[in-house]
């Protein structure tokens, strides 16, 4: 590689590990990485092979902090597996160009890391009927808690058959697994005859409301932004009921069937 001089003058730069701090996504990401650095000045420059291998270092950092597979982790695990990258590509019903740019630093979406997961790890299980999360009543709480301060009513109420909140808490379920790739509350849906509703319903109400929610996980920013665009898509009650039982995941099923995650998939409501 051929030798940087500082632009002030300083002569030759130095290639030097540095450690930086990036913000990113929100994110403030530390990581190491080699530059050019005037010894004198202290001023840093990369070439253009040094930038591109710093923008991959920074998209895998962020992966790293979300929890979702590196370039490199992709391409390994893919190569264990004996698949070309057009091969992992028909597994997974896409173009080989996704393949090109998630192995090349590009950030796959959280539905495309559980669906990668799926394919590349063998020892991956994923639970269809709670969504990926424990579930909590202090999450359920938490999630109807946010509902109510968005749209300005109370849903939550004892004695109540939760024919307008668990719409509410199924479409942030639905969403968030799609999205994310893990459910809010972890909570199970039945199909009965009034819409898409938590499995015990009738014995979760009292146990939900007295739920002590002062340490429970916050709601991160995704999960506040997906019941955000439900308030805005469903501010009236009734719109959200009847949204529900518009979906084809809901008509199809039999009497006290299981609604899974993976139907989330198949939702036109929303």
């Amino acid at each position: 590689m051929a030798a940087k001089k500082c632009p002030k003058g300083h002569g030759e730069m130095a290639l030097t590990k540095v450690i930086k701090t990036t913000p990113f996504k929100g994110v403030d990401l530390q990581y190491e990485t080699t530059l050019y650095v005037c010894k004198n000045c202290g001023l840093e420059a990369a070439t253009i092979e040094q930038t591109g291998e710093l923008q991959k270092t920074i998209a895998d950092e962020y992966r790293k902090h979300k929890g979702w597979l590196t370039s490199e982790e992709i391409k390994n695990l893919r190569k264990e597996k004996g698949l070309t990258q057009k091969g992992l590509a028909e597994k997974l019903k896409i173009g080989i160009a996704s393949i090109k740019r998630w192995e090349t630093g590009a950030i796959q979406t959280p539905a495309m890391d559980e669906a990668l997961r799926r394919q590349l790890q063998s020892d991956y299980t994923e639970d269809l009927y709670s969504g990926n999360r424990t579930f909590s009543t202090s999450r359920i709480k938490l999630v109807a808690n946010k509902f109510e301060e968005i749209l300005g009513k109370i849903l939550l109420k004892e004695d109540d058959k939760m024919l307008f909140l668990a719409k509410y808490i199924w479409y942030a379920d639905m969403q968030a697994f799609r999205i994310i790739g893990r459910s809010m509350t972890g909570a199970q849906y039945a199909a009965l005859p009034y819409g898409p509703q938590l499995n015990n319903y009738k014995d979760l109400v009292d146990e939900i409301i007295n739920a002590d929610i002062i340490n429970t996980k916050l709601l991160s920013p995704d999960e506040e932004k997906i019941i955000s665009q439900i308030c805005k898509h469903f501010p009236a009650e009734r719109s959200v009921y009847d949204a529900a039982h518009r979906e084809i995941v809901w008509q199809e099923k039999a009497n006290g069937a299981p609604i899974l995650y993976s139907d989330s998939f198949r939702l036109t409501e929303i």
